[in-house]
């Protein structure tokens, strides 16, 4: 049972929140075409596209260099000679070579023909096998790596290798360092209210994504009430991730359910037990199907905090890639929207837990319960149209 104190913080929390939300409505800021649109999850269609258009001295906003200036000044970075800066989004550096440690497609690529900025910007998507290494060997004497995330999180060592961030590559956030960035366009935005306008409206799908309230009063009564009943909160902070990890493992659970309701005898469902692990969730198998493939739905790396994927897991080592892709790939189902990987020949993001107010849906009842549906919905989708084709592989062979 909770003390009074964190009674009394909770119940002066909602009544922030409440009020929060309410000022956001009249004041039409739940009205965000990033979000109507369902774009909030694109890393390049949305989020690199947008930056990059602010930062083109050619982009559409007419303001000549002055963002670009304003972002290198955020960042203290004065290698760039503005005169000559030009902007190129998925810049091609080369063949990809992990070996040599060369290569690849930068998403921000900011140059004056002679130093260079590479920007590579993490959201949803994984790092890729040694990533920065490859992003630091370009142009290596006049380059600057910067690695953008939400709330300014380090790379993977399978990226970064042996590189120290603050030195050989650059953490920055949209969090704390994009929006103070867009905040300063929006200044000097003021007498364009189309530009000021969407401008602004990126910032309050920022302020959604790392979970910050838009209104800056409400915020400092929020920072108030922390200050003034920090026991009470920290109390409830420490409970919020083992209430996250439980409320997870029960969502789950319940997919998983539904789901045996729905498949035939042949079809096995196995829910991980500890999903505070990396890469766990639901695995589905098919006793028809080849050894080694399977269905699964997974953390990247951890689902109570992280995004996860779903697909079909084959991984090359043990699995004859060409024949399942050959398989598979006259299905109508496989041909659009799946990326592959070594371990994964079709695959796609389902869930966004690194998301508060994605992760927030399982502790609504009418939006988990949407929730549960759609996962089971796209999980059962995946069964019926790879049921036949892996099947007739185990006849072949």
């Amino acid at each position: 049972m909770l003390y009074t104190n964190e009674k009394k913080l909770i119940k002066d929390t909602k009544r922030i929140i409440a009020h929060h939300n309410e000022v956001a409505r009249l004041k039409g800021e739940n009205f965000n075409i990033f979000s109507i649109l369902n774009m909030e999850h694109k890393e390049n269609g949305t989020h690199s596209a947008f930056l990059g258009e602010l930062l083109d001295p050619k982009g559409s906003h007419a303001k000549g260099n002055l963002f670009l200036r304003l972002f290198l000044e955020s960042v203290g970075n004065n290698t760039i000679h503005l005169d000559k800066a030009s902007v190129v989004l998925e810049k091609y550096i080369g063949k990809r070579d992990d070996a040599k440690l060369t290569g690849g497609r930068v998403d921000i690529y900011i140059t004056d023909q002679t130093n260079s900025i590479c920007i590579e910007n993490k959201i949803y998507a994984a790092d890729q096998n040694v990533q920065l290494q490859r992003y630091c060997n370009h142009n290596k004497k006049n380059n600057t790596v910067y690695y953008l995330t939400l709330g300014g999180s380090d790379a993977s060592e399978a990226s970064k290798g042996d590189l120290v961030a603050d030195k050989d590559y650059y953490l920055i956030s949209y969090k704390n360092d994009i929006i103070e960035w867009l905040e300063a366009c929006l200044k000097e935005s003021a007498e364009d209210p189309i530009l000021r306008e969407s401008i602004k409206q990126y910032i309050i799908l920022l302020k959604k994504l790392t979970n910050q309230l838009t209104d800056k009063a409400m915020e400092k009564e929020m920072h108030r009430l922390v200050k003034e009943n920090y026991n009470a909160a920290q109390t409830i902070s420490n409970l919020i991730s083992d209430v996250e990890l439980e409320t997870t493992k029960q969502f789950i659970d319940v997919v998983a359910e539904r789901l045996k309701k729905e498949l035939n005898d042949h079809w096995r469902i196995v829910v991980d037990d500890d999903l505070s692990q990396p890469w766990k969730g639901i695995t589905i198998t098919n006793d028809k199907w080849p050894e080694n493939i399977s269905i699964k739905l997974e953390g990247e790396s951890k689902i109570p905090w992280q995004k996860s994927i779903f697909g079909i897991i084959a991984t090359k080592e043990k699995v004859e890639r060409t024949p399942l892709k050959a398989a598979l790939g006259q299905h109508e189902y496989f041909q659009s929207g799946f990326r592959e990987s070594n371990i994964w020949p079709y695959y796609r993001y389902i869930l966004y837990f690194d998301n508060v107010s994605d992760r927030s849906k399982l502790f609504n009842a009418s939006q988990r319960e949407e929730l549960i549906e759609f996962v089971k919905e796209k999980l059962l989708e995946i069964c019926k149209a790879s049921e036949a084709p892996l099947a007739s592989l185990e006849a072949k062979s």
